[in-house]
């Protein structure tokens, strides 16, 4: 990844809740910085989709899905164990691909699917909402017991004003600020450059995909 100090234009956080429960987050970026953020929840994968391809001025996207995939034993990844092996407290946050269900796994990708044609170039880093919420405030997730404290961890991250309507609107928020320190260059650790087993291999039906992290 190139140094992009100056980059201007949107970033499009997703998180696929499910029905009526699809969280996105259009985090305007100005000389590498959040400058505004909005937030909104819609219905369907197909909703979010034209959403989406709406979006003018387009740089990354930052999405709580499966890019790339495993043929080994349950689907582990080797980012997955990665991060099960480095906050074990919270290891159980991250599950096993082969063990996943719902709009998660599906809406995801479906969303890179659909856009790829037009999108080639596009910044893509898949996140991990939970897991990144306790890298930076070492608490546990619980928007609805503690939705004061993550939206102020949030907007400290950010450093611009957040009103996420719930806890998939938060997860989209979280996931743009990860694109936006993935293609910064200020998260330098991709994940998905860790080394597969001699068991496995990692298929990505979407072309380059990063999962950014902060250390």
């Amino acid at each position: 990844m190139t140094k992009t100090r100056s980059l201007s234009g949107v970033i499009v956080g997703y998180d696929p809740g499910g029905a009526e429960g699809h969280g996105v987050a259009t985090l305007v970026v100005e000389a590498g910085k959040a400058a505004r953020l909005s937030t909104t929840t819609v219905g369907t994968t197909e909703q979010v989709i034209k959403l989406v391809e709406r979006t003018p001025g387009l740089i990354a996207l930052g999405i709580d899905t499966l890019t790339c995939w495993s043929t080994g034993p349950g689907g582990w990844r080797p980012a997955d164990r990665w991060l099960r092996e480095r906050y074990r407290s919270i290891a159980n946050s991250v599950v096993a691909p082969n063990g996943l269900r719902g709009s998660m796994a599906v809406s995801g990708m479906a969303l890179l699917i659909a856009i790829e044609p037009g999108q080639s170039t596009l910044f893509v880093t898949e996140t991990h909402p939970k897991v990144l919420f306790w890298f930076l405030s070492r608490a546990s997730y619980d928007y609805a017991g503690r939705r004061e404290f993550m939206d102020d961890v949030l907007a400290r991250a950010l450093g611009t004003s957040v009103a996420p309507a719930n806890d998939h609107e938060w997860d989209a928020a979280l996931s743009a600020f990860a694109a936006l320190e993935g293609l910064s260059c200020r998260w330098n650790h991709d994940l998905h450059s860790l080394p597969a087993r001699g068991d496995e291999r990692l298929l990505t039906p979407c072309g380059m995909m990063h999962y950014c992290w902060p250390e």
